[in-house]
């Protein structure tokens, strides 16, 4: 450490002598100027003087000859100047200052180690010749490659910038995102296609800048105009697909901030149509794209699209199913007869609409199972829960009890249910008990119905079926199970024959039983 610091001591009065020296030589420069003019001015002077009035040998000594050399007027000047007391004293300070620095220093940089930097350049100038030799390369060669390594560090600093610059206008896109209520990621396709472009144009100007300074190995597989054409197809490209881009990241802003600002998202009407305006809206833009694209290509679409249009009738033709499949999609969706979240019935399937398509619905059942269903299979679509929905009762009581008694019980669990804070704001009207509707084997049956909110009907009714159960019970109810009565007919005075019973034991009736079997057997066989 000690030593490092020491070295940088000395790198700084290295600094702090070279800036001294030139300091002292601009001084003497400052100073030498104006008495230098002054000095020729004199001498003019002087001269003029002299050939008028024929002065002595000896004043004429002071002026300076016709034929004397620079280098002697050069040396007369120095002497006028050290003769004028301020500039002499200027010059002085300046000396004595050089002279202490050097003085506290003997390691500092000498004056005459700079006077040798011809020498320096002509070593390097050599060394760098004799490296090239051993190379094999020639000077012309050497300067393409060290301007092709610098062109390439400029490119990779301005595809660095270019993806910093999208980062950070990203990064500033997600304080709007937040206030907007928008997706985390809106907008970010439009950035990774600027990253992208800019990776495409710094690979061709790599490969034009290679053609341009090495034209005969680089140039003669790649022209400049052939690069130039790609690179305007390269810019055309991306500026179509950054448009259509934009267009689709605004239509998802919109509705996002639309839906999320206004909480209509739980709106299954909204949560059904929108997904499918943005499939058609995307495959519109995709179809749109691509003709523009196309077209700045210089290329006819006019007979792609008489060729589409020739090849989608064959397909109509050829796929009448799928036809049917959009057309009875359109349809139901049109008529509004199912939603996503509804319980359906359809296709002999049933479940909750999870997804829908302009071609099929996909329903989910209770245990899991994911049903995809084509709209041309949908004949008739059974909504458990369109708006609001019923649950059924079909209660079955003992022909002994009274059916008044046990409608009165049920309206007082009705009351119980709409009263309680759970079940109460899912119920919507009061038990609509429709009465006795069947005789059955062993029971008498009574119909009751509930109105429920949509998707409540089964756990109110649930809720219904455990309390009246527990009810009956206290009551003391009967709820019947299914029975069989064994009837042995009556004789003519309306008395019922006596029913002959034999009870034996266990071994005897199994040995009966084996016995009657061997018996059925052998009966069988013959």
């Amino acid at each position: 450490m000690v030593y490092t610091f020491q070295c940088q001591y000395n790198q700084w009065v290295k600094k702090t002598h070279n800036k001294l020296i030139a300091i002292a030589i601009f001084t003497i420069t400052f100073c030498l100027s104006p008495v230098l003019s002054s000095a020729q001015e004199e001498q003019h002077n002087k001269n003029a003087t002299t050939a008028s009035t024929g002065q002595t040998a000896s004043a004429a000594n002071l002026d300076t000859p016709a034929n004397d050399t620079p280098h002697t007027q050069q040396i007369d000047q120095l002497i006028q100047l050290l003769q004028n007391p301020n500039h002499r004293s200027a010059l002085i300070s300046s000396l004595e200052e050089l002279r202490q620095t050097t003085k506290d220093n003997t390691d500092l940089l000498k004056i005459s180690d700079v006077l040798v930097v011809d020498e320096i350049a002509t070593e390097v100038v050599d060394e760098y010749t004799d490296l090239l030799n051993a190379y094999g390369l020639t000077a012309n060669q050497a300067g393409s490659l060290l301007l092709f390594g610098i062109s390439i560090l400029l490119i990779l600093v301005a595809v660095l910038s270019n993806n910093l610059f999208a980062r950070f206008i990203d990064k500033k896109m997600s304080i709007l995102r937040s206030k907007l209520d928008l997706h985390g990621n809106r907008f970010a396709p439009l950035f990774r296609l600027q990253r992208w472009l800019g990776y495409l144009l710094a690979a061709l100007l790599v490969i034009y800048t290679a053609s341009e300074l090495f034209p005969s190995t680089v140039g003669l597989f790649l022209s400049q105009d052939t690069l130039i054409n790609f690179a305007e197809i390269v810019v055309v490209t991306f500026a179509v697909l950054a448009i259509f881009i934009g267009i689709w990241e605004l239509v998802n802003a919109i509705t996002e901030h639309y839906f999320n600002g206004h909480r209509v998202t739980s709106n299954a009407r909204m949560r059904t149509l929108v997904p499918l305006a943005k499939n058609i809206l995307l495959f519109l833009l995709s179809v749109m794209a691509a003709l523009v694209l196309l077209s700045e290509l210089d290329i006819n679409v006019i007979p792609l699209l008489a060729g589409a249009g020739v090849f989608g009738i064959a397909i109509g033709f050829g796929a009448q199913a799928l036809v049917k499949d959009f057309l009875n999609g359109f349809t139901v969706l049109l008529e509004d007869l199912l939603q996503i979240g509804d319980i359906v019935k359809v296709g002999g399937r049933t479940g909750e609409v999870t997804n829908i398509t302009l071609r099929k619905v996909e329903l989910r059942a209770l245990n899991g199972t994911v049903y995809t269903v084509p709209f041309s299979d949908i004949s008739v679509v059974d909504n458990l829960t369109k708006h609001f929905s019923y649950y059924m009762f079909e209660i079955g009581i003992a022909y002994r009890e009274n059916t008044d008694d046990v409608i009165h019980h049920l309206q007082e669990v009705d009351k119980e249910m709409r009263a309680s804070e759970e079940f109460g704001p899912l119920i919507l009207e009061p038990l609509e008990v429709l009465g006795v509707d069947a005789f059955a084997d062993s029971s008498v049956i009574i119909k009751a119905r509930t109105k429920t909110k949509a998707h409540e009907k089964w756990y109110v009714g649930r809720e219904f079926n455990r309390r009246i159960k527990f009810l009956f019970d206290q009551k003391g109810i009967e709820i019947p199970f299914p029975h069989q009565t064994i009837y042995f007919g009556e004789d003519k005075k309306g008395k019922a024959p006596a029913a002959r019973v034999e009870v034996k034991e266990k071994d005897t009736v199994d040995k009966v039983s084996g016995e009657l079997a061997y018996e059925n057997s052998c009966a069988d066989d013959d």
